[in-house]
């Protein structure tokens, strides 16, 4: 192929594909083959590539990652290409070097309230995740889900719900620290694949009550240490449960910078702070503060709108139905996207989607992320500019 000091040259990486568009036909490995002669030719007459600013003849070169953006920059011959790193933090999608950077310990998820009482909360910005639920009364309890670090104190930690089961199985046998719950509640966790530490049966010795805390039930307390501790001879290393972008991607979306999520009784608020890339909390018309850690933060609001029956186990209970699939909002880097979530089953992963049909991924920000589950309806999620 002749080319002169003149010629531009569009090129464009599709990652998730691996091919490469140059702006001349042909197969993937002509055109990789064409492109490397033009830059060496280029190189060597001292010109620059330059990316195309528009389509010629028909011939035009664009591309976007199914997970968001991509911008590739380069100088000469050397061409920055975003790639999946060689390993990632499960619970966060952290970039890793490698697969020794994960910590060789199960998910523990523990159980807190959220009713004013409670307040605050030790642990909530500790944990890489946190689904909040719909329990009974019209509140929301959350599952606070930790592995690439822990928190000291943590809780309070109080009763467990059906609808757990389905959330964390994923997660490959989470360690579940939990106050207890109606005889129910206790044999459908039991017969679970979750690992149970429950205080009221057999687990006393690894919790504690604290003074000041508004009593009992609201005072019970314990360390993410002490209950690693209790992880049996034979455990999983959690896998990942989201997928995330690539190094160097951003989120393409329509602005967001503040939400509001209905969920019964509760009103969630966040807040993007584009100074700190972080969606801050608010509840109850004040800011959400923890007891350690400043206001409840977040990289990544995931809100699935699910249908709640209710509970086999307990009719004043609802329970989220979380296997299935139903409506999604993905708040990431200030942006929305709306999409779809789906499930076979309760082992499945939190597959994000761009519309119903689930064939675009989302990926998240990697980073901490909170699980909104509101009831199916879009007017129990507002979001403005």
């Amino acid at each position: 192929m002749k080319t002169s000091s003149k010629s531009r040259i569009a090129i464009v990486v599709l990652c998730s594909g691996g091919l490469l568009a140059a702006s001349c036909g042909g197969s993937a490995e002509e055109l990789i083959d064409q492109a490397s002669d033009a830059l060496n030719e280029i190189a060597e007459d001292g010109s620059s590539v330059t990316e195309s600013e528009g389509s010629t003849s028909g011939d035009s070169s664009s591309a976007e990652s199914s997970t968001g953006s991509t911008s590739s920059s380069g100088s000469g011959d050397d061409v920055e290409v975003a790639v999946e790193p060689n390993a990632r933090m499960p619970l966060t999608g952290a970039p890793l070097d490698g697969a020794d950077g994960i910590p060789n310990r199960p998910a523990l998820a523990v159980k807190m309230p959220n009713n004013q009482k409670a307040l605050p909360q030790t642990g909530l910005n500790e944990a890489d995740i946190v689904f909040e639920e719909i329990i009974n009364d019209g509140l929301t309890r959350f599952i606070s889900v930790f592995h690439s670090q822990g928190s000291d104190p943590v809780g309070p930690i109080r009763s467990g719900r059906a609808q757990d089961v389905d959330i964390l199985t994923n997660l490959d046998s989470p360690l579940f620290a939990w106050s207890g719950g109606n005889p129910g509640v206790t044999r459908v966790i039991n017969n679970s694949s979750l690992v149970s530490l429950n205080y009221v049966r057999g687990f006393a010795d690894a919790y504690y009550r604290r003074d000041g805390r508004g009593g009992s039930p609201h005072n019970l307390f314990s360390s993410t240490d002490t209950l690693w501790d209790l992880t049996p001879e034979e455990f999983a290393v959690p896998p990942q449960i989201f997928s995330y972008m690539l190094p160097g991607e951003t989120a393409v979306g329509d602005p967001a910078s503040i939400i509001e999520i209905e969920l019964d009784s509760i009103l969630a608020r966040w807040d993007y702070d584009p100074a700190s890339g972080r969606y801050l909390r608010s509840q109850y018309g004040e800011p959400h503060m923890t007891e350690l850690t400043g206001q409840a933060w977040a990289d990544n609001v995931v809100v699935l709108l699910v249908e709640y029956r209710r509970s086999p186990i307990d009719s004043k209970s609802p329970e989220a139905i979380t296997v299935g699939s139903g409506q999604a909002l993905v708040f990431t880097d200030g942006v929305v996207r709306v999409g779809a979530w789906q499930r076979s089953s309760n082992s499945d992963m939190w597959n994000l989607y761009t519309d119903e049909t689930l064939s675009e991924p989302i990926g998240l920000s990697d980073g901490r992320t909170w699980v909104e589950l509101p009831r199916n309806d879009s007017e129990n999620v507002r979001y403005v500019s």
